[in-house]
């Protein structure tokens, strides 16, 4: 009898002592990822290339005539029309000149009426047989002469009228007053511009593009061109040219024109212009490092259901630093895209940056599965 009370005993004391232990559960220690839901997106592959900003027109004006500077009219910066004059030349000795020739002129010209008369008399004589026909040709060559000595001098008074003309300089185009290099009572003359005028309604930025990007523009293309300077947005282009052989640099330049009739775009300032070789719209994009490349094979990570899958793709696009999916994801997937380069398919993980919401349905679901 005693013995089965020390039995019962035993076996209390056994069960109490188990009893009273907790169950000790060993967690899992999970690496940690970062996923991106895949979307729908667009992409593109662009190349830029630096330029700075010229009017699509520049012309240097000198003076056909040189000499004193006695006036010039517009400033740097403004606004000039075709026709307008800039600035005058003195004209004091080319009128001088002009006076004596017309004097010469005069005289020229009584002298040649006294020769042609000379000439229609002794031409009735010759006629008759009165003259010799020696006596003939030197009067009519001493007319001849007298014309031809009218008429240089009638070209002489010509050009002094046109000299003196020329000494008001007109600009050859409406634009904008770029550098003067005139003053009052200086000299100006073909050795230096006495003014530039500019175009600056519409502005040309040529860069120089590489063989690769070449046949993938044509004249007419639109393309963007950010101007810090003037706007925060990319500006609108449109290629004007393309150079047919290369420099000797090895690139092609191409003349990209914009329209400018607010003044806004300054000459030299700084352009990048971006040339979309491809694009595509509604389409799946992933970072670029999401995308692992090993061993003949392209694949990237999805994670379902806390698990991370191995899953092949085809690649299309590829832009800075995102790229196109064309094959082997839908939307809708969770792919990782940090942490992908230490895990293996089939394992399980901790998504680090999970919407809470999510990660509660998913424990659950693994619950539910008895997991």
């Amino acid at each position: 009898m005693k013995k089965h009370v020390l039995i019962a005993l035993a076996l209390c004391m056994a069960l109490g002592t188990a009893c009273g232990k907790e169950e000790v559960v060993e967690e899992k220690n999970l690496r940690s990822v970062e996923i991106t839901t895949v979307g729908k997106s667009e992409i593109s592959s662009e190349f830029a290339y630096t330029g700075k900003a010229a009017p699509s027109k520049e012309v240097s004006v000198v003076p056909t005539v040189p000499g004193k500077v006695t006036d010039f009219n517009y400033e740097v910066g403004d606004k000039v029309s075709q026709g307008a004059v800039l600035f005058t030349v003195d004209t004091i000795d080319l009128q001088n000149s002009l006076r004596s020739a017309e004097a010469g002129y005069n005289v020229a010209k009584l002298a040649r009426d006294n020769a042609k008369n000379t000439y229609e008399n002794n031409k009735l004589l010759y006629d008759e047989g009165i003259i010799s026909k020696s006596e003939y040709d030197q009067i009519k060559y001493a007319y001849d002469a007298a014309e031809a000595q009218l008429v240089s001098v009638q070209v002489q008074m010509d050009t002094l009228k046109k000299s003196i003309s020329d000494c008001s300089v007109t600009s050859p185009m409406t634009g904008v007053i770029a550098t003067r290099g005139v003053e009052r009572g200086g000299f100006a003359s073909q050795a230096a511009p006495a003014y530039t005028v500019m175009d600056l309604s519409t502005i040309k930025v040529e860069v120089s593009v590489s063989e690769q990007v070449l046949n993938t523009i044509k004249v007419g293309d639109k393309v963007s061109v950010l101007m810090t300077a003037v706007s925060e947005e990319p500006l609108e282009g449109t290629v004007a040219t393309i150079a047919p052989a290369a420099g000797q640099t090895g690139m092609y330049t191409v003349k990209v024109e914009m329209d400018n009739k607010d003044g806004k775009i300054k000459s030299g300032m700084l352009a990048e212009v971006n040339f979309t070789m491809e694009s595509s719209d509604d389409t799946i994009v992933l970072p670029r490092n999401a995308v692992i490349e090993k061993e003949g094979e392209t694949y990237v990570y999805v994670v379902e259901n806390g698990v991370a899958k191995k899953v092949i793709v085809e690649l299309g696009i590829e832009a800075a630093d995102t790229i196109e999916i064309t094959k082997g994801l839908k939307n809708g997937d969770d792919v990782v895209t940090k942490g992908q380069t230490y895990i293996s398919d089939g394992e399980e993980v901790n998504i680090s940056n999970a919407d809470p919401a999510e990660t509660e349905k998913s424990e659950t679901k693994k619950e539910e599965k008895g997991e």
